[in-house]
């Protein structure tokens, strides 16, 4: 099946100015999230603490629960977890005594507050504060080492231009995600990890393939400048990447309209690194190979 000709001649290197402008200014927004925004909010999983999910048979305000819970909690977090009915989650630091003993305590002040028998406990998760930094290098290091060993692979397999040019475009959308979830103030954690390094793993496969059609354009068109090589590969791969995009699209979408909140923030990350990465592997990868062509020299033949 194609959706687009294969006699398609998109001169997309002729546009990779107007790219690397889009590119800057997506890089430069996530950036300036950290200081405007005050960085990523962490989840409980790299911060530590302890998380219990409420829900209330009637509606309730979050400052009234706020109120009730002050004398074992002044510094917690109060957030509505679903727009159809009231669940809300508690945050805050890990208590000295153990997780039950606290929750019920929990239970205690809100049913004082609502009504016996208005509220029902529904999830209760604690992690240790050391246990949190560990996971929360854990998770750098395995970003780090993720991304070393797809440089080495890409490297090998192709040439060191063209792993640069892939790592390029995963930091690129790694880099987007981040700055998404700053802007939006959804938590990250450990299942967004999980999102992001499936969004690695999707883009460095769209990257390969055209990559692959570059090496096997090059060994026969020796002589053609590699602006023109990078745009047909790219065309002779178009329908490929955009019919991938859109089939894993529609599985994102069902999850964002029928999945639990856990569920549609993990979608949230896989859309917008969906998007992002069908755009970096045209527009980042390619123009960023052609850029360092002239210092690391793309093998021909």
């Amino acid at each position: 099946m194609q959706l687009i000709p294969p006699n398609t001649k998109i001169d997309f290197m002729g546009k990779r100015r107007y790219a690397y402008m889009f590119t800057a200014v997506v890089i430069l927004l996530s950036v300036l999230s950290y200081p405007i925004k005050g960085g990523i909010q962490l989840g409980i999983d790299f911060t530590g603490g302890l998380m219990i999910q409420v829900q209330f048979k009637n509606p309730v305000d979050t400052e009234h629960i706020r109120q009730a819970l002050e004398p074992v909690s002044p510094n917690m977090t109060v957030q509505k977890f679903s727009l159809a009915g009231e669940d809300y989650i508690l945050r805050m630091e890990a208590p000295e005594e153990g997780a039950e003993v606290f929750s019920r305590k929990i239970l205690e002040l809100l049913e004082t507050k609502f009504g016996k028998g208005s509220v029902e406990i529904r999830g209760l998760e604690m992690v240790g504060p050391k246990v949190g930094k560990d996971l929360q290098e854990s998770a750098i290091w395995a970003t780090i080492i993720a991304l070393g060993l797809l440089l080495a692979y890409m490297s090998v397999r192709f040439t060191l231009s063209m792993g640069l040019g892939a790592i390029f475009c995963l930091i690129h959308d790694i880099i987007a995600v981040y700055g998404f979830f700053v802007w939006t103030g959804k938590e990250f954690n450990l299942t967004i990890l999980a999102a992001m390094l499936t969004i690695i793993g999707y883009d460095i496969n769209d990257t390969i393939v055209v990559c692959d059609r570059v090496r096997d354009n090059l060994k026969t068109t020796k002589k053609r400048p590699l602006a023109e090589v990078l745009n047909d590969s790219i065309n002779q791969t178009l329908s490929r990447t955009i019919l991938t995009s859109l089939f894993t699209l529609l599985v994102v979408f069902a999850l964002l309209i029928v999945g639990t909140n856990v569920l549609r923030d993990f979608a949230w990350a896989l859309l917008v690194g969906l998007i992002f990465g069908t755009y970096s592997t045209i527009f980042v990868a390619s123009p960023v190979i052609l850029a360092i062509d002239k210092y690391i020299p793309v093998k021909r033949g």
